[in-house]
């Protein structure tokens, strides 16, 4: 799948975004992302799915300010920077309810497009560059699992301690991932601010106390061969 001048209205909807920015990282190794605002087509077919999208003028002055300070973070791990640019050709802004809240998704659907809102208040930056390497992971398996499935058809449910809910054998794999990648990403941040020091140190014990309350034992059945190779190099 080839992602060279991918957007997503052209994707979703076969017309052009309405508005394209360029928000780029400075340093030694240059990441460019492309923050795009939907064509109304395309817009209208994924609010109906109930997103809420910020409004142009949020975009160019929060928006590009705030991703511009997550790719500052993001440059200091310059292996997962090469990897989020690889699968976050579009970022689209997000509106939340309120300023602590934070919201992000992604959808193996539309396969090089990620949703997030801009973070505000306490740890804002290392927040934001949380949801981007979030959502890039969650893309990143998921065309992996294109080639190399890593759960049976008969997946069964087990206990997510981040939904608090059941959920089928993939999902958990999937996040089991994601967290897993974003604790080897704080453990390699450096900590030039105390701010960084506690975020990582929260982050830490959430996402070990998150993965210690999985059963790995009852996932085995219902992955394939891959999938329990990757299940035992992610609990490793």
């Amino acid at each position: 799948m080839r992602s060279e001048g991918y957007s997503t209205s052209q994707w979703i909807a076969s017309v052009p975004p309405s508005k394209v920015w360029q928000v780029t990282s400075k340093g030694a190794a240059e990441l460019n992302l492309s923050v795009e605002l939907l064509a109304p087509l395309a817009a209208q077919k994924l609010a109906s799915k109930g997103a809420s999208f910020a409004d142009e003028a949020t975009i160019a002055t929060e928006g590009l300010a705030g991703l511009e300070r997550a790719l500052s973070l993001l440059q200091q791990v310059l292996s997962l920077q090469a990897t989020v640019g690889a699968l976050a050709k579009s970022v689209h802004i997000l509106e939340v309810s309120e300023p602590g809240y934070d919201v992000s998704y992604s959808d193996p659907l539309i396969p090089f497009s990620v949703f997030l809102n801009v973070s505000k208040g306490r740890f804002a930056d290392l927040r934001t560059t949380e949801a981007l390497v979030h959502e890039a992971m969650h893309l990143q398996l998921s065309l992996i699992e294109r080639f190399v499935p890593i759960a049976k058809v008969d997946q069964g449910l087990h206990y997510s301690p981040w939904k608090d809910s059941q959920r089928p054998v993939s999902g958990l794999m999937h996040a089991l991932y994601v967290f897993r990648v974003i604790d080897q990403w704080l453990a390699l941040l450096p900590k030039t601010s105390q701010e960084a020091a506690d975020y990582a140190e929260k982050r830490h014990k959430e996402i070990g106390e998150e993965v210690g309350q999985l059963d790995p034992a009852s996932l085995v059945d219902h992955l394939t061969a891959e999938g329990q190779q990757f299940l035992s190099r992610l609990l490793a």
